[in-house]
């Protein structure tokens, strides 16, 4: 399988794309899988992509194949290109804060905030907004009676020159400014005039480090709203893009910012001095931090790439019966730790023993086996057992597939299985007391508990299908 994600970034683009993007491929990383990372741009990327493994292309003459998982986050890609990914690749997703296409066949991730989709295979919303890792466990501000620090910061070039102009609204201000100065800024000369705390081309822990020590923020009205709202700073927005209207608007319908308007407005500074004036209320700012930390989780990144490992293996995958051939296949599964902890027996197996019970269960009629295989790997096992009344469900994964919802798809397409084939439509399953997430996941299942067994260390769970 490859994990290919093409974006677009630099100075002529912004960097909104290539920072969501990066989060988006940590993601990736944490289910051991290392995306091909593709921006049409320039090398002004690199101050934001100091760790990553990336190509500068043109990536819309690329050839792709049946085992890719695409993901393209474009404003200028044409509905052709994306045509063409839909017919070629096994997965496609589009990343799409607008709806600005019909995209063919897909996933469409919008995760701005208060989003809306007539799509059933969307992701919409901002539990789907795909931050940088550093974000994923960030600390919340604390909201202090007054404001000491205020972090300015205006995109990756400030494309329309507002840091300056800032800087000289709040210069009798008594607070500290920090000023985020991205690497593509054209205006250095007129912002180091100001005797203010600038921070050179932050990385992402570095942006959070910021973030994490100021008490209100000035921010223009895209990616990095979220980011913001993440740790809970109360900010002032300003809209830098006309693209960015409907964020300004849900976010203001979320209760999250203050927006001061547009660059070009006539009345963009005095209503900036405005919103402070109201923001050095604390309660206000409190509650402008609870609307934010409400909205955005840090999580985003790693459901969309969750998502979309389920939908490709799901896809990808055969369920069968087992075969001779799985034995050391089963057993590398039936002797990891967590499956031994999870067990009645927790001894440690050995192969000979492995070896013998296994050979034993391919010829007995009392059990069937059967397991979830992508190409030569056994995703996970599913076995049931008729020597009891009603079938007794044992169920296992494979570590690298775990985490990914599979466990659900495996025991669906077994109990559809023992219905179809055995006219069995009760189950039983019987967990550990001390196995909480087992006990968690069969109930997920429709499994209701029924009595303590093994002299009250268990639980036998029932279900009627």
């Amino acid at each position: 399988m490859n994990v290919i994600i093409l974006t677009e970034g630099g100075k002529n683009y912004g960097f909104g794309h290539v920072a969501r993007c990066s989060s988006i491929y940590q993601a990736f990383e944490q289910f051991n899988i290392s995306p091909q990372f593709i921006i049409n741009g320039d090398k002004s990327v690199e101050a934001i992509l100091q760790n990553f493994s990336y190509t500068i292309s043109d990536w819309q003459n690329l050839e792709f194949n049946k085992d890719d998982i695409v993901i393209i986050d474009s404003y200028h890609a044409s509905l052709d290109f994306y045509q063409k990914i839909a017919n070629t690749v096994s997965l496609a997703i589009y990343i799409d804060d607008n709806n600005r296409l019909e995209y063919p066949e897909g996933i469409v991730v919008n995760g701005t905030i208060l989003a809306t989709t007539s799509r059933n295979d969307s992701l919409f919303g901002s539990k789907y907004i795909p931050l940088r890792q550093d974000f994923w466990d960030a600390n919340i501000i604390n909201i202090k009676n007054e404001i000491k620090t205020v972090l300015i910061t205006l995109g990756g070039n400030d494309l329309r020159n507002l840091t300056p102009k800032i800087l000289n609204l709040l210069k009798s201000e008594p607070f500290t400014k920090k000023v985020i100065i991205g690497n593509s800024f054209d205006n250095l000369c007129e912002i180091e005039k100001f005797d203010d705390d600038l921070i050179y081309a932050p990385n992402s822990k570095q942006m959070l480090e910021a973030m994490e020590n100021v008490d209100l923020a000035i921010s223009s009205a895209g990616q990095t709203l979220y980011e913001l709202a993440r740790v809970g700073v109360p900010t002032i927005a300003v809209g830098v893009v006309d693209n960015q209207i409907n964020n300004i608007k849900n976010w203001q319908k979320q209760g999250f910012i203050e927006f001061a308007g547009f660059w070009n407005d006539d009345d963009l500074e005095e209503n900036i001095l405005t919103k402070l004036k109201s923001l050095k209320e604390p309660n206000l700012r409190k509650i402008k931090q609870i609307n934010g930390i409400r909205a955005v989780d840090g999580k985003g990144s790693l459901r969309i790439a969750k998502i979309a490992l389920n939908r490709y293996y799901k896809i990808n995958s055969t369920f069968r019966e087992v075969k001779k051939e799985d034995c050391l296949k089963i057993f590398e599964i039936a002797n990891d730790e967590e499956v031994r902890k999870s067990s009645f027996n927790t001894d440690k197996i050995e192969l000979e023993t492995h070896k013998k019970w296994f050979n034993k269960i391919l010829k007995s009629n009392l059990t069937k086996f059967l397991v979830l295989e992508y190409k030569s790997e056994i995703i996970g096992q599913l076995r049931f057992d008729f020597d009891e009344k009603y079938p007794v469900i044992s169920i296992s994964m494979n570590k690298k597939y775990r985490g990914l919802g599979l466990s659900k798809y495996l025991l669906n397409k077994g109990i559809s299985y023992v219905k179809k084939n055995y006219n069995q439509n009760i189950l039983i399953a019987d967990i550990k007391k001390t196995n909480i997430k087992s006990i968690s996941f069969f109930e997920t299942m429709g499994f209701k508990k029924k009595c303590e067994i093994r002299d009250n260390t268990a639980l036998r769970f029932i279900y009627r299908g």
